[in-house]
């Protein structure tokens, strides 16, 4: 090499069409994205939600307050164990009327969850308990009792 020669740069390569034309830089594909937003379950709701509005509500605040204290499948049991009860009142013939036949349906569904439910509470309760008899003893001993003093009032 002489003073006047300078060092040769390295020959670059062409990048094919279909790389040029989808990405300005193809290097951009490693560079950080400039927008960190990302929706998460776009469309999804979770958990139970009744959206009430003025659109579909004289009173939102005033269902807002009652759910609050009432929910509303407190409510609908309420209003199918009343129904419940006039039907069982009705004379037989009545009562086979396929409308009130397809309400105890629904209301014997309900009520086989509703003890799926609490059998499922019960199962985490004794697993609760084992956990609790190994970890700490003297505690477990103290809810067994009182847990034994409840079953025997029942």
């Amino acid at each position: 090499m002489n003073s006047t020669s300078q060092p040769s740069k390295p020959q670059m390569r062409e990048w094919p069409s279909w790389v040029k034309g989808s990405i300005p830089n193809p290097l951009d594909i490693f560079a950080p994205p400039q927008n960190l937003v990302q929706p998460i379950l776009p469309g999804w709701v979770l958990g139970s939600m009744i959206n009430v509005t003025e659109q579909n509500s004289s009173a939102p605040d005033t269902e807002r307050d009652i759910v609050s204290v009432h929910s509303y499948g407190r409510q609908l049991g309420r209003v199918v164990d009343a129904l419940a009860a006039v039907i069982a009142e009705l004379p037989t013939v009545n009562r086979d009327l396929k409308v009130f036949e397809e309400l105890m349906k629904l209301r014997r569904e309900i009520d086989a969850i509703k003890l799926r439910a609490a059998a499922t509470r019960l199962d985490h309760i004794v697993a609760d308990l084992t956990t609790l008899k190994e970890a700490k003893p003297e505690e477990y001993e103290r809810l067994a009792a009182k847990l034994r003093e409840a079953l025997n009032g029942l």
